[in-house]
């Protein structure tokens, strides 16, 4: 049975009258449980467009392109997924521990509180072992506006 963690987690603000992250890390809940803490404080809101980019890398001598790079109207997304895709399945995951459970406008700060890599995540979509980043942009106004790297270790 394939057993993955966070291993890294690294937050970028591209502009801090924008926003600013006040909390970016991993936490131990437990033998070999790792948690993601996030918050990011927003400076101006509401927020009523949001653009999204979404990248896997994997490791193989520096972190390359694998198998996916999307970029996104996230407003949208929330509002109208209702079909099984890569991108539904990361925000699914997401939304378990986050107030990012809601269609735009955003009128608050962003937090993730202690989300946990499950293997049942990745279920329709199998990866093979090894070491895996997930890059997350996201802008407004179709500026960039911040950035989230998480690193994940899939072992079998």
């Amino acid at each position: 049975m394939p057993k993955s963690r966070f291993t890294n987690i690294i937050c970028k603000s591209y502009n801090k009258t924008f926003g600013e992250f006040e909390t970016c890390k991993l936490n131990v809940l437990g033998r070999g449980v790792i948690g993601v803490q996030l918050h990011l404080k927003l400076y101006i809101v509401p927020i009523n467009t949001v653009s999204s980019n979404l990248s896997v890398l994997r490791r193989y001598n520096g972190f390359k392109p694998f198998m996916y790079n999307t970029t996104l109207d996230f407003c949208k997304f929330a509002k109208q997924s209702k079909k099984l895709s890569f991108e539904k399945l990361v925000l699914d995951a997401i939304a378990t521990k986050s107030n990012l459970n809601h269609t735009c406008p955003y009128t608050h700060d962003i937090i993730v509180n202690n989300l946990v890599f499950n293997d049942n995540f990745l279920q329709s979509l199998p990866l093979p072992q090894g070491e895996y980043k997930i890059q997350m942009l996201f802008g407004s106004d179709n500026i960039w506006r911040v950035q989230v790297d998480i690193v994940i270790l899939r072992e079998e």
